[in-house]
């Protein structure tokens, strides 16, 4: 009869200090998960090698709350690889981070970046050579985000260069 009464006791006590806390809700200010800074992250690199030989640039896109974490946006991305002081057109991809099809295609869960494989198509891509990558946003929300890296070539992007 002890041990009975000992085990309500226990499990009412467990009961207790499992229930969920609640929290007051953020009803004053907007949704604070939105991304509010964007960059074209330092992992940004030259990838692997495909089958047939040729390297893609593998820009990625970190985004980032009002807190700091990053988080996934859901907006129109665009993305402008040149040579930087070329004059020739640059090459442009644009992306639709609202659709989930492509959210789950690009988005890279252990890094929290957008991992975007750019196969170029501009001349003199030798070893040294720099180019300059862009980005931007436009969220759903009408929020508008910009940035910039600029990355050098330390290799051949394809095998007959």
């Amino acid at each position: 009869m002890i041990r009975l009464l000992l085990m309500l006791a226990i499990g009412s006590g467990i009961h207790h200090s499992c229930a969920p806390v609640e929290q007051q809700a953020y009803l004053d200010r907007p949704w604070p998960w939105w991304p509010t800074s964007m960059e074209v992250s330092s992992l940004t690199r030259i990838g692997r090698p495909e089958q047939n030989g040729i390297r893609p640039v593998e820009v990625r896109v970190l985004f980032q709350d009002s807190a700091g974490d990053t988080c996934k946006a859901a907006g129109e991305l665009k993305l402008k690889i040149t040579r930087a002081g070329e004059p020739e057109d640059p090459e442009e991809r644009t992306f639709d981070l609202a659709d989930p099809t492509i959210q789950r295609r690009l988005h890279e869960t252990v890094t929290g970046c957008y991992s975007i494989p750019v196969f170029l198509e501009l001349p003199g891509m030798v070893p040294g050579r720099l180019l300059r990558i862009g980005v931007e946003y436009e969220g759903i929300d009408g929020s508008r985000l910009t940035a910039q890296r600029d990355l050098v070539l330390e290799r051949y992007l394809r095998p007959e260069e």
